[in-house]
């Protein structure tokens, strides 16, 4: 899978594709039980009010994301649209210079600066508007992480 036009040079991956959910009980018996995916334990991400499952299918991320909150923007996202793909997330190496870089040329975002992410990370959402209609997530992670294939850093 390569990233969108307005995102290429910035990107070393697709990080996770986030699923939008209602109740990440009902969705983890769906994903682990019947699929077999392996999960982590659920985080919860204040800044964005939400619940995230990851779960790993080889080397591949799915976050399951759940409300945790009425104000929470997956409750809004659920509400508009119900359960489904929410959003792709790249790996970057520097989120801050990746969205200056999306600003310098004119793609519209809606985070102009990084803020936290689950599990360490840092993020920042590019609007749809920039990237054909698919909400994307730009996320950086701490040194000690490892993406999974990539070497250590």
């Amino acid at each position: 899978m390569t990233p969108p036009d307005a995102l290429a040079g910035l990107v070393r991956g697709l990080h996770h594709v986030a699923i939008a959910v209602p109740d990440l009980e009902a969705a983890r018996k769906s994903y682990v039980d019947a699929l077999g995916l392996v999960p982590s334990e659920v985080e919860y991400v204040a800044d964005q009010k939400v619940n995230v499952l990851v779960l790993y299918a080889g080397g591949q991320r799915i976050e399951l994301v759940e409300p945790a909150a009425p104000d929470s923007p997956i409750t809004k996202f659920l509400e508009k649209r119900g359960p489904g793909l929410h959003h792709l997330a790249w790996l970057v190496d520097d989120v801050a210079a990746a969205v200056e870089h999306l600003v310098s040329l004119g793609v519209p975002m809606i985070d102009t600066a990084p803020r936290p992410g689950a599990h360490g990370t840092r993020i920042a959402f590019v609007h749809p508007k920039g990237t054909h209609g698919v909400l994307s997530e730009l996320v950086e992670c701490p040194a000690p992480m490892q993406v999974k294939g990539e070497p250590k850093r």
